[in-house]
C-alpha cells in the first residue's frame, strides 16, 4: 500500500503536463492495482535502465514489460493479472482496441441477406410460381431456425465485449461471453452439416441416376454422423459442463478436452465435406447435352459453394490461437465472425438455384429468357399433396435437369424438372429419359413419399 501511494504521488509530480483531474485519475488507477502487481512493478523498474520517474522509458521498454508480465503471471491470480494489465496499459496511455462492430455487423448483415435468400427460395416453391415444398426446403428451414439465434447473439456478444482486450472487460462479462459462445458452438456444429444435407436432398430432386443417388445417400450419412459426433463432443468438451465457461479464472475445478485439436479436426473435416458436396454433381452436369455456354453457366452456379469452402479455410486458419490464447475476447473474434459468415454464405449459395428460377419469373428479359418458365421446385410427391402440389396424372413442373439433344438447345435458360415426376415424360418437349436413368425406382424415391 505504501508503494501504491508513493507511485501515484510520483506519477503526478513528475509529469508536468498532467492536470489535477488526470493526477486524481492516476492515483485511482494505482489504488486498485493488486499488491502482487505493484511489487512486480517496483522490483523490475528498479532493476531496469529506466529511472523510476521515466515513465516513457518504462512503457516503451519491451524487455522490461516482458519481465513485469512474467512476474505478474507467476505471482498473481488470473483476475489480479487482468487488473494489473489494465492499470499499466492505462498508465502508459495505450490505445483501447475495439472491433466489436465487426462481430455485430457481420452477424446482422449476413443474417439479413441469408434470410432474404431463404424467403425468396420459399416464394419460388409457392404453387403460384410452379413449385412445391420438398425435404430439402424442410431441412433448410431447420438450418434457418438454428442460425437465427446464432445471428442475434452476435449483437449480444459484441455488447458484452467480444472484440475487446480481455483486461478491459468486467469479469462477469467474460463468463457470460464464454457461456454464450458455448451454445453458439453447438448451434454452428448443428447447422453447418444440416445445410449440406439440404443441398444433397436437392441433388436427389434433380438427378435420377441410381448410382449417383446411392453416393448422395452415403454423403448424407457422413454429414449426419459429423453433426452427431461433433455436437456431442462440443457439449461434453468439459467435465463438469459448466467448466467450459468458468475455467478462464482458474478458480474452479474441472478438466477439458484439447480445444485446439477439437476445433481443427471439426474444421478440417468440414472442408473435406464441403469439397465432396461441391464436386459430387459436376460429372452429372458435364454429361448434359448442352452447348458450352449454358454448360459453363450451369457449372458456375453449382460451383459458388467453393466460396463457402474458402471461408471455411479462412476460419480454419484463425483457429490456430483458439485453444492457447490468454486474450480470448480479442482472439476469439475472427473465429466468431468467420463462423457466422460461413453459415450465412452457405445458406445464400444453397438458395441460389431457387432465386435464379424466381428471377426468371419476374424478369425474364433481364435474365435472358424470352418466355416465362415455371420449372423449379415442383414435386409430384413429398410435400406437394400437403402444400398445394398437383396430385393428378398430369406432368408437374419440377426441378430435374433436362437432358435434351444439342439441336434443341437453342434457348437461353437451363431447364429444371423434378425427378419425382412421372417416368418417361418430358416437360420441355425433349425426349424422355432412358429407363436406365429414370426408371420407376428413381422416379418415386422413398424419401419424398
Amino acid at each position: 500500500m505504501k508503494f501504491a501511494l508513493w507511485l501515484s504521488a510520483l506519477l503526478a509530480a513528475v509529469i508536468p503536463t498532467v492536470h489535477a483531474a488526470s493526477a486524481a485519475e492516476l492515483q485511482q488507477i494505482v489504488s486498485v492495482m493488486p499488491a502482487c502487481g505493484l511489487l512486480c512493478l517496483e522490483k523490475n523498474i528498479a532493476a531496469s535502465p529506466c529511472g523510476l520517474t521515466d515513465t516513457e522509458c518504462s512503457c516503451s521498454n519491451s524487455t522490461l514489460n516482458a519481465q513485469i508480465e512474467l512476474c505478474v503471471v507467476t505471482t498473481c491470480k488470473v483476475k489480479e493479472q487482468l487488473t494489473t494489465k489494465n492499470a499499466t496499459q492505462t498508465l502508459c496511455g495505450a490505445p483501447v482496441r475495439d472491433r466489436t462492430k465487426s462481430v455485430s455487423v457481420s452477424g446482422i448483415v449476413g443474417g439479413i441477406f441469408a434470410l432474404i435468400a431463404y424467403v425468396l427460395r420459399m416464394v419460388a416453391r409457392h404453387p403460384k410460381f410452379g413449385g412445391t415444398l420438398g425435404w430439402d426446403d424442410a431441412m433448410m428451414t431447420v438450418v434457418v431456425v438454428l442460425v437465427a439465434p446464432l445471428t442475434c447473439l452476435s449483437v449480444v456478444l459484441a455488447n458484452l465485449g467480444l472484440g475487446k482486450d480481455i483486461w478491459t472487460i468486467p469479469f462477469d462479462n467474460i463468463t457470460h461471453i464464454l457461456y454464450i459462445y458455448y451454445f453458439d458452438e453447438d448451434l454452428y456444429l448443428s447447422a453447418l452439416p444440416l445445410l449440406k444435407v439440404s443441398i444433397l436432398l436437392f441433388y436427389l430432386r434433380i438427378f435420377p441416376e441410381k448410382g449417383f443417388r446411392r453416393v448422395v445417400f452415403v454423403v448424407i450419412g457422413l454429414c449426419v454422423g459429423y453433426a452427431i459426433a461433433f455436437v456431442m463432443v462440443s457439449i461434453f468438451q468439459c467435465r463438469p459442463i459448466k467448466y467450459a465457461w468458468l475455467q478462464w479464472d482458474d478458480e474452479h475445478e474441472g478438466t477439458c478436452n484439447n480445444i485446439n485439436a477439437q476445433g481443427w479436426s471439426s474444421a478440417a473435416l468440414n472442408v473435406i465435406l464441403d469439397l465432396i458436396v461441391i464436386i459430387l454433381p459436376m460429372p452429372q452436369l458435364w454429361q448434359l447435352q448442352l452447348n458450352k455456354r449454358k454448360k459453363f453457366l450451369l457449372l458456375l452456379m453449382f460451383s459458388v459453394g467453393f466460396f463457402v469452402t474458402i471461408v471455411s479455410i479462412l476460419r480454419l486458419q484463425v483457429l490456430i490461437q483458439f485453444g492457447s490464447t490468454h486474450n480470448l475476447t480479442w482472439d476469439y473474434t475472427p473465429v466468431g465472425y468467420w463462423s457466422t459468415i460461413e453459415i450465412h454464405v452457405g445458406i445464400i449459395c444453397a438458395c441460389m438455384p431457387a432465386i435464379r428460377a424466381l428471377l426468371m419469373q419476374w424478369m425474364p428479359k433481364v435474365m435472358g429468357q424470352t418466355t416465362k418458365d415455371k420449372s423449379y421446385g415442383q414435386s409430384s410427391s413429398g410435400f406437394s399433396s400437403k402444400f398445394g402440389g398437383s396430385s393428378n396424372n398430369a406432368m408437374p413442373k419440377g426441378s430435374q435437369l433436362s437432358n435434351r439433344p444439342k439441336g434443341e438447345d437453342d434457348g437461353d435458360f437451363i431447364p429444371l424438372v423434378d425427378v419425382e415426376s412421372q417416368a418417361g415424360t418430358s416437360v420441355h418437349g425433349g425426349p424422355s429419359l432412358p429407363p436406365t436413368r429414370a426408371g420407376p425406382h428413381a422416379a418415386q424415391p422413398r424419401e419424398f413419399q
